[in-house]
């Protein structure tokens, strides 16, 4: 990944990993901004969540609700092995831990919460903060400053327009269009795709001039209906932060408005 400053950077596209037997092999977009040697958070959860899905009966009408993941070792770039294991699996809900691990070494551990959805059931009661902000066509086009730069990480491959850009002291409201499914001939499916953008949760809120000043330690994302489209919004409601350690929590949303959250816990980074 070493280049000259004189050397364009060639941006990737396409899938986040290929197959190789039972493992996963991450391609060049899925690198995090850190290192080159380690993986971005959102390409972790998308994983994690195919891996789920694939587990999932299809025909089950179960979906996933809620996934909870502790980040407590970077993900390096290597051949990655995808455990999931079923904690419950009943006719309405089910539970999934999910283990990644490169070279023996346990690196990240996932609780999958999935629940029957019934389109029948309707709903009941009032939403609350479900309105959208201006379509993405009235954004402001994100403009990725690349001089210098010795790598791409995964969020330089997305096209992201702001509606309220982060660092200005105002809560950041981002639109993020998703289109890097998790393997080249698999589909992205709505939860992956949400699973893909509920990591920018922390960046967005903690974002200082010229890059976040912390690296998150979990990713929860929360889904009350699945996402359409591939333009997603993340709207940080919530930032605190003292002693080092920062949460914030965003609420996630499409087109039609919002379809669930993400939160998550960070520290500063040291360097």
């Amino acid at each position: 990944m070493e280049r000259s400053d004189t050397e364009p950077l060639e941006i990737p596209t396409g899938a986040l990993f290929r197959r190789e037997g039972s493992c996963y092999v991450p391609t060049d977009r899925a690198r995090g901004p850190w290192s080159p040697d380690a993986l971005h958070g959102s390409p972790v959860a998308a994983l994690i969540a195919f891996a789920v899905e694939e587990r999932l009966n299809r025909s089950s009408g179960l979906r996933i609700a809620r996934q909870t993941i502790d980040l407590f070792r970077p993900v390096p770039y290597g051949r990655l092995q995808v455990d999931v294991e079923p904690i419950r699996e009943g006719r309405r809900i089910a539970v999934y831990q999910t283990r990644l691990i490169c070279e023996g070494r346990l690196l990240t551990q996932a609780t999958t919460l999935c629940l029957l959805s019934d389109p029948e059931l309707g709903a009941v009661g009032s939403d609350y903060g479900a309105s959208g902000p201006v379509p993405p066509e009235q954004a402001i086009a994100n403009r990725v400053e690349r001089d210098g730069a010795r790598w791409v990480s995964y969020p330089g491959t997305l096209e992201m327009r702001h509606v309220t850009p982060p660092g200005h002291g105002e809560p950041p409201v981002v639109w993020i269009r998703t289109d890097a499914p998790v393997l080249e001939d698999a589909p992205l499916s709505p939860s992956v795709s949400a699973a893909s953008i509920a990591d920018f949760v922390s960046p967005f809120a903690n974002m200082q001039p010229g890059r976040s000043g912390y690296v998150n330690a979990d990713i929860t994302m929360l889904l009350h209906r699945a996402p359409v489209g591939a333009w997603h919004y993340l709207r940080v409601v919530t930032r605190g932060a003292a002693d080092g350690v920062a949460t914030a929590q965003a609420v996630l949303g499409d087109r039609r408005g919002a379809y669930g959250s993400s939160a998550a816990a960070s520290l500063i980074n040291r360097g």
